[in-house]
């Protein structure tokens, strides 16, 4: 984050921080400097720090994005030789990084990076990087770096530029002028901007990560409107359409309003937020909105405990800003321009009537500060000057009173949350800039209050020009270390945690959102789930989890999908009917599993009918059934009957046409299958040990399917008794019209 504008009376606060650091410091070390013999001295002027596993060999790896207020500088990759991979050949010792730019980050070019986003942009489970750029030297995009394994078909940890994920930039729908965007050089397909900080998460619940996309604009005017980009399916892919995206970003501009070139004028109604642009406003209804505001800094959660994920954005000169996230308040939806109605609304005087407008709040972040399952506030330089403040949510997205920060007077750029000392609660660790970076302890689990005591004695040459900071276990050991971004060309800093205990908390999964009863569909019904672990919320990117369910008591899972904030998002197949039991497994990077309470709903079948008798076999009658309704498609979909001969192979007839229940072939069987219709089926109906017996007949994603119907009937030969006059029993029929 820019470092622009400070003044001398801030240094001097670090440096009277820096010496009740150096007087405390006789303490044991809580971290130890690792940074001589784990990383390489680069030397540049970073502005951001992130761990990830980006070449999925299971130890967590480092993007540096470079350059900022020195402008241009390569950004760097650099792989972590433990379990090494992408990262370079040979193993070596966990923890020990080797820069990687010149091979793994393609091609190498200079950026004025502020900030890197590590996201799954589509979906293929491997990270991909965004990169937050400035345009106060020259005219920059942010851009898009892709991993090259999995759906790309190529190396895992290779990461190649790709500007075609941008769409509709400068054109109709796009609040984006024409002239802004750039068309030749390294930046071509973007648009000129002034970013600090992007994130990531699934704003539209459709199962996909969307962008917000932040601006402080050119010579920190706070002019220039943040942007929402919706993830969409690849447009160059003939019939693609609806569904989940690819990793492509279209804005969200329900008006299609322009803004004029850059800033946005008053009363201008583009954007992602109901109403019209007012710079400071306090209107919280939806007539209004500022989103023009010195953003350094945005984060998503679920501030109001609704399931969708709200937004929290930072400003540094002007009033922060909290947008409330209207999905379901708009009935399940994104809003829409003729309705007045968008995704968004600002909220900011209702959510945070405490915070006021500062000169220095050049970050915050939101996460549980007391364990109560709902998201709290740390601001920095949020109390005045440069003092820290922290506030509690009421659970409805009031924060209440600020409350100061002892010992934060430095200059402080950045916080992180983890739980470095394991104890359940999460504590709260500060990039400083103007003095040495500081390490609170949260006693919320000691005392059941929160109690931010500073933690003397931090480590030795701790960051003392740190921009940000990360938090990851770099040396799979359990506990959480940091690497310190440090401006002005000095070596980053990495911190290794000597607690050496592996992290014993799982995540704690509160609440899941319960469904509706109803009909069998054909789409998939969303489960969300508000969740909350030991360690900043975008950590989660590094756990998995399950969603759990059971059909009239037979147990099936799918993977849950990480939405972003607290908020985690899967489905149950909608084609599943009867009685539906379900919870919500998360499992962190330690091994940590939690687990929600279970919910249930009750299902009613769609498409199916029965009709018609059958002749009963050697145990008596054979009932038929599905185990879920025909919807395209169904991969699941299963006839079963019971009362058939114990592990054996019978016969399941399927025809477009309804017999009649006649003796057709004179065996003894009324047949209710037409078996001269045009579509004549038979499938095996293969019996278990307990004479059920089961046809799986997969059903295809097909609209020339939809509506038409197909009967079933299963012919049963019989071997332990006599049944005249050829031993054969049958069921009678099911009706299973398919549905889209």
């Amino acid at each position: 984050m820019s470092k622009t504008l400070r003044s001398t009376a801030w240094l001097m606060n670090g440096a009277l921080a820096a010496s009740a650091f150096l007087l405390s410091n006789a303490r044991a070390q809580q971290f130890t400097n690792v940074s001589s013999t784990s990383l390489p001295p680069l030397g540049s002027a970073t502005e951001a720090t992130k761990f990830a596993d980006l070449d999925l060999d299971g130890d967590l790896d480092l993007v540096y994005a470079n350059g900022g207020d020195a402008n241009n500088q390569q950004s760097r990759i650099l792989f972590n030789q433990g379990l090494s991979s992408a990262g370079g050949g040979a193993l070596g010792t966990i923890g020990v990084y080797i820069d990687r730019t010149t091979t793994n980050l393609t091609p190498n070019f200079t950026q004025s990076s502020r900030d890197v986003q590590i996201v799954d942009i589509d979906n293929d489970g491997d990270f991909d990087f965004y990169f937050s750029n400035h345009s106060q030297g020259t005219n920059q995009s942010n851009t898009w770096f892709v991993n090259q394994g999995l759906a790309q078909g190529g190396t895992t940890g290779i990461f190649v530029r790709d500007m075609s994920r941008w769409n509709g930039l400068g054109s109709p729908g796009s609040s984006i002028p024409a002239a802004q965007v750039i068309n030749s050089g390294n930046f071509a397909g973007g648009f000129v901007d002034w970013s600090c900080q992007c994130d990531f998460a699934d704003a539209d619940l459709d199962g996909d990560s969307d962008l917000l996309h932040s601006s402080y604009g050119p010579g920190f005017n706070a002019a220039v409107m943040t942007r929402l980009f919706l993830n969409i399916p690849n447009p160059n892919v003939i019939g693609g359409g609806a569904g989940k995206g690819d990793g492509f970003f279209r804005e969200y501009n329900p008006s299609n309003a322009v803004s004029p070139n850059p800033s946005l004028n008053e009363g201008n109604a583009a954007g992602f937020v109901e109403g019209a642009q007012q710079a400071n406003t306090a209107n919280t209804a939806g007539q209004f909105h500022d989103i023009t505001n010195m953003s350094l800094d945005v984060d998503f959660g679920d501030m109001d405990g609704d399931f969708d994920i709200d937004i929290y954005a930072n400003s540094r000169d002007t009033r922060q800003r909290f947008y409330q996230n209207r999905y379901f308040e708009n009935g399940g939806g994104l809003g829409s321009e003729g309705s007045g109605t968008r995704l968004y609304r600002d909220v900011t005087n209702a959510w945070a009537p405490n915070l006021t407008d500062a000169s220095a709040n050049y970050d915050g972040d939101i996460h549980d500060m007391d364990n109560d399952n709902d998201i709290d506030g740390y601001f920095l330089n949020g109390g005045g000057g440069t003092t820290d403040v922290w506030a509690l949510n009421n659970g409805t997205g009031l924060l209440g009173a600020n409350l100061i920060v002892p010992n934060s007077g430095s200059d402080d750029n950045e916080i992180d949350w983890h739980d470095y000392d394991n104890d359940g609660d999460i504590d709260p660790f500060i990039s400083a800039f103007a003095g040495p970076d500081r390490l609170y302890k949260n006693q919320f689990v000691e005392t059941g209050n929160i109690n931010l005591i500073q933690v003397t004695g931090l480590a030795s040459g701790v960051g003392s020009s740190t921009l940000g900071s990360d938090i990851g276990d770099m040396d799979n050991d359990g506990d959480t270390d940091v690497i310190c971004a440090e401006d002005g060309g000095v070596n980053e800093v990495l911190l290794r945690n000597n607690l050496n205990v592996p992290d014993p908390i799982a995540p704690r999964v509160p609440n899941i959102q319960a469904l509706a009863n109803g009909p069998a569909t054909s789409t998939a019904r969303r489960v969300l789930a508000r969740a909350f672990d030991n360690v900043n919320l975008e950590y989660f990117h590094h756990a998995t989890g399950t969603l759990n369910f059971t059909v009239n008591g037979s147990p099936a899972a799918s993977p849950l999908f990480y939405a972003g904030g607290n908020i985690w998002r899967g489905e149950i197949p909608g084609y599943w009917h009867g009685t539906i039991g379900y919870s919500v497994s998360i499992t962190d990077r330690r091994g940590n599993t939690g687990t929600s309470s279970p919910q249930s709903v009750t299902i009613s079948p769609v498409g199916l009918a029965a009709f018609g008798t059958g002749v009963n076999g050697c145990s008596g009658g054979h009932a038929i059934s599905a185990n879920s309704s025909p919807a395209l498609p169904n991969p699941d979909f299963q006839v079963s009957v019971t009362n058939c001969p114990p592990s054996s192979i019978q016969l399941m007839l399927v025809s477009n046409g309804a017999g009649t229940g006649n003796d057709d072939f004179g065996i003894g069987i009324p047949m209710w299958v037409n078996l001269f219709s045009p579509e004549v089926y038979a499938f095996d109906l293969v019996v278990n040990a307990t004479g059920t017996g089961v046809s799986s007949v997969p059903l295809p994603s097909s609209a020339a399917l939809s509506g038409v119907t197909y009967h079933w009937q299963a012919i049963i030969a019989n071997t332990t008794c006599v049944i005249a006059p050829f031993n054969l029993s049958s069921s009678g029929a099911l009706s299973t019209t398919l549905f889209q």
